[in-house]
């Protein structure tokens, strides 16, 4: 469990706006909107889930193999961990993921807070699928603030 902590970013952000600048070429890819939350405790802890927009659901409740396939691949990120901020640096230490490459890593992001709205951008990264390497920006709403229960 990690020490106690209550930090302005905690609470439930939904996102609002999501962009990808690649590094090679400077392009922006701004088209893209996917359906995420990410949730930060006052304790420490962070969850945060990304999917495609537009997921189809199955067609009954067994899943086919292509079903399965399908979903698997519009899942963009999900984790659990907890998390540190020094200054403007807030880092996720990843206990469990969709994606197990993930699991054990330590993913730093830089933000900046103005009232409700918190943008997150991310170290260059790959997408997994090719070699070139981008950055995530992506702006939040909170949907709900989160502080310490006080202690009677």
């Amino acid at each position: 469990m990690p020490k106690t902590m209550s930090h302005e970013i905690a609470g439930v952000w939904k996102l609002r706006s999501y962009s990808r600048r690649f590094l090679d070429t400077g392009d922006v890819r701004d088209d893209m909107l996917p359906h995420a939350y990410i949730l930060y405790t006052p304790g420490g802890y962070v969850m945060s889930l990304t999917v495609e927009a537009d997921r189809e659901p199955p067609a009954g409740a067994i899943l086919t193999d292509q079903e399965c396939i399908r979903l698997f691949k519009s899942i963009m990120s999900a984790y659990i961990g907890t998390y540190t901020v020094e200054g403007n640096r807030v880092t996720h230490a990843v206990e469990l993921s969709w994606n197990e490459s993930w699991t054990g890593a330590r993913l730093v992001r830089y933000f900046s807070l103005e009232g409700d709205t918190l943008t997150i951008e991310t170290t260059p990264r790959t997408s997994g699928a090719d070699s070139r390497e981008f950055i995530n920006t992506l702006t939040w709403q909170r949907v709900e603030a989160l502080t310490m229960p006080h202690p009677r």
